[in-house]
């Protein structure tokens, strides 16, 4: 409980509510409360993972093999251990056939003599000594009946007749005692030599049978098990223990802010709440007094987010792996998390799909400040090792504002912060083949004018000539796409997007929103829907969480009303649309 306890104050566990030790008498019992909208699954693997309810231990699998130390998997540990067991049976089992023979062939000499008992006792009590005796009696031919059946069981051969003794033999004949001469002595060695047989019989079937050694083995190994063994004080259960470390973390909408001096941190989105236009907002990151914000991006926890920096370079890394900061900390510095130079920052981030499967259907722009555009296959960013990826080549003055995902249906809209614009078609742009050219001329500037937005927006030109019915008028009411832009100083208006009409790369562009001394300069425009939502950021770090159906629809050639309101020489950095599939 106190490691919980303690695992909870440093976060390292979240979206637990209460923890109650419900422990009596008959058992220990721990009750865990999670928040609304947490994942059981997500919370029960990070306790997998940072407590003692799964533990893990290694063992060394060295052993002796043929003489030697060798490392062995399982299998070869299994297999090493039964080839150990097989050798060790087989010699047991030769050992012992041998006391068996040794002692039946003794006990056939002794069933021989009681057959032949007048005639042993008359050579015994004719020699002089013990050795005249022995002598005379392995000469001697036996003769037998009864025997011939035992000789048969035990030495597996067929003797008529008559029988030669053995030194073995005879020295025990001559050793026997009076009292083994009853009926009684006789009927126990006849009995021993059956036991005896089945002995052999049953050591020659081990020796010769893989099926049988094994059956043995087995036996031994049951009889070690109910000698020794214990009830089992764990279950083993069919379960996958071994966690991807992401499978601990839950996934839930998160907001990243990147300042202009290179930190960055993570938020839940869930902190910052739905205001009205025109609102102050809140503050979502304290910057120092030289620094602002420049970027921010609503994404999940188990988003990969691509970094473009300033030279060009590409860097990936999980939204997870970002460090978490309260409303107000600065967060951490992106030298810390990615391998940046002294020289270089961050100017574009993007989230890279989290269904990786279809990447080749899918092409990739990029837009430069300078109004260079170029495309290339989404693929070829699939993987980016650790150490980054070249981007794009860029001139000295030149910087990457924007990168989007598109396909070959939709088009591509170029805002400036002059408040110009231009909209084209993606398939009029041809896909890169490299990822180190500087791309192509997307929009003509102004003195002095830069791009500020990359849009992608869905070209509705197939729909455009049909005449539509009531119903579907109104369901395209509903679904009406709007291009909203937003500027330095806090105003913004959405326009319908049909206002913007299709042309070629490479123009000046049209009017967008107006750039006026109360409006200042465009921080940003991108297509949205009535029922979405957006954030903006501030430099001071600031954020407002806006519906854009509170924002006024008006045309392109307009100012538009106040969305955020600023204080002193604060300025609208960035605004994003909030995805509806973040989670």
């Amino acid at each position: 409980m106190k490691e919980l306890h303690n695992l909870l104050e440093k976060k390292k566990i979240e979206g637990i509510r209460d923890i109650r030790d419900e422990s009596n008498r008959e058992g220990i019992r721990v009750s865990i409360d999670l928040r609304n909208g947490v994942e059981p699954e997500t919370v029960k693997r990070q306790l997998y993972k940072n407590t003692q309810i799964e533990s893990s231990f290694g063992f060394n699998t060295l052993a002796i093999v043929d003489g030697k130390p060798q490392t062995c998997n399982l299998k070869d540990f299994i297999s090493n251990f039964l080839n150990f067991r097989e050798d060790v049976v087989i010699k047991k089992t030769k050992y012992d056939l041998q006391k068996a023979e040794e002692r039946a062939h003794i006990l056939i000499g002794l069933s021989i003599s009681v057959e032949n008992l007048d005639k042993i006792i008359k050579i015994i009590r004719g020699s002089k000594t013990p050795d005249d005796a022995k002598k005379t009696i392995l000469k001697t031919k036996w003769k037998i009946n009864k025997s011939s059946k035992m000789i048969s069981l035990i030495e597996n051969k067929k003797v008529k007749g008559f029988y030669s003794l053995s030194e073995l033999q005879v020295n025990a004949i001559l050793e026997l005692r009076l009292q083994k001469l009853t009926a009684l002595g006789i009927n126990e060695i006849e009995n021993e030599i059956k036991k005896l047989s089945e002995l052999i019989s049953k050591y020659k079937k081990i020796i010769s049978s893989k099926k049988e050694l094994l059956k043995v083995i087995s036996e031994e190994l049951k009889n070690i098990k109910e000698k020794y063994s214990i009830p089992r004080r764990t279950k083993i259960i069919d379960a996958v223990l071994n966690y991807d470390i992401e499978e601990t973390i839950q996934k839930q909408s998160v907001l990243i802010t990147v300042t202009l001096q290179g930190y960055i941190k993570r938020g839940s989105l869930n902190t910052v709440k739905t205001q009205k236009r025109g609102g102050k907002g809140k503050t979502g990151i304290t910057t120092r007094n030289e620094d602002s914000v420049v970027q921010t991006l609503s994404v999940n926890t188990h988003t990969s987010v691509l970094f473009f920096s300033t030279e060009g370079l590409v860097y990936r890394i999980k939204a997870w792996k970002i460090p978490e900061g309260s409303a107000s900390s600065k967060g951490k510095s992106l030298f810390n998390i990615l391998p940046l130079k002294n020289h270089q920052s961050i100017s574009s981030i993007m989230p890279f799909p989290e269904d990786e499967s279809d990447l080749k259907n899918y092409q990739i722009v990029f837009a430069t400040a300078q109004g260079k555009i170029r495309k290339n296959s989404l693929d070829d960013f699939s993987s980016i090792n650790a150490s980054g990826k070249i981007a794009m080549k860029l001139d000295n003055n030149d910087k990457i504002v924007g990168v989007k995902i598109c396909k070959d249906d939709q088009d591509i809209i170029l805002s400036t912060k002059f408040g110009k614009c231009i909209r084209f078609e993606s398939k009029k742009l041809r896909i890169f083949k490299g990822r180190s050219s500087k791309g192509i001329k997307g929009i003509v500037l102004a003195p002095n004018d830069q791009i500020v937005s990359l849009s992608i927006i869905d070209n509705d030109k197939n729909n455009k000539n049909r005449k539509k019915t009531k119903d579907e008028k109104s369901e395209l009411k509903a679904k009406e796409k709007f291009i909203l832009s937003i500027t330095e100083n806090g105003f913004g208006k959405k326009t319908p997007h049909i206002d913007y009409r299709v042309t070629n790369r490479g123009g000046k562009g049209i009017i967008g929103i107006i750039n006026s001394p109360r409006n200042g300069n465009i921080s940003s425009s991108f297509p949205v829907f009535e029922g979405d939502e957006i954030l903006i950021s501030t430099n001071k770090g600031r954020v407002i969480r806006v519906a854009v159906k509170e924002i006024r629809t008006a045309g392109r050639n307009t100012q538009g009303v106040r969305i955020i309101k600023l204080s002193g020489e604060e300025k609208v950095v960035t605004a994003d649309k909030i995805d509806d599939n973040l989670v």
